[in-house]
């Protein structure tokens, strides 16, 4: 996996000289705090020519890297649409802690205690005045609903459309099952506790008329 993830960040590095770069991923956080889903991460193939790089053998070497490492959880198929080139990575029951050192820190998901994290900022991507638009564009599933977030809701699915405009995200959600014997339904419990009185109280009286 170490390879697999210096190869990622070596595409990240290029593109982060001028921001040719398109991610475009689904993936679902698993109650196991692992990851599982598709992301493609693409470069454009002219501006790669202009930087003296070849795309074709930068793809080759990632191909190598997975090809080297299957039981790691991470498979991969090259991706090439004519104007960007790249590859779709499928993710099975992959640790959550990799996602940073895979992306240079630029997405981390976590899980902080009885919440899940997922947080993103893509801003360097806009270092140079010059920089060329780039997208991202990412779908994460929670296991148990979502707290919080700031891109768009769908059930339990929080997606972003990323740009150099708005190069940021964010989003929370609970751990499955975290407070669970915490939620006490106090008022039934209260409304029971003066039934039970209620009937002491009369035995009591019952039972001193009785005398």
């Amino acid at each position: 996996m170490k390879r697999i993830l210096t190869a990622l960040v070596a595409i990240l590095g290029l593109t982060l000289l001028a921001g040719c770069l398109r991610v475009e991923g689904e993936v679902t956080i698993s109650e196991t705090d692992t990851l599982s889903g598709e992301v493609t991460v693409a470069v454009e193939r002219a501006w790669m020519i202009e930087q003296g790089q070849d795309p074709e053998s930068l793809v080759d070497g990632i191909e190598e890297d997975l090809a080297a490492a299957p039981d790691e959880g991470v498979t991969g198929q090259r991706y090439d649409d004519g104007e960007y080139t790249g590859i779709t990575l499928t993710l099975t029951r992959t640790p959550l802690d990799r996602v940073a050192s895979a992306t240079g820190n630029a997405l981390t998901i976590t899980r902080d205690g009885d919440e899940y994290v997922v947080t993103g900022d893509f801003s360097e991507l806009n270092a140079t005045e010059d920089a060329a638009p780039w997208s991202v564009d990412l779908t994460v599933t929670f296991p148990n609903g979502v707290t919080a977030h700031d891109g768009d809701l769908s059930g339990s699915s929080v997606t972003w459309h990323l740009s150099s405009d708005d190069p940021a995200l964010r989003a929370t959600g609970p751990v499955p099952g975290a407070g669970e014997g915490l939620n006490v339904p106090w008022i039934p419990v209260i409304g029971v506790l003066v039934l039970l009185s209620g009937v002491a109280f009369g035995w009591f009286s019952w039972r001193k008329r009785r005398r």
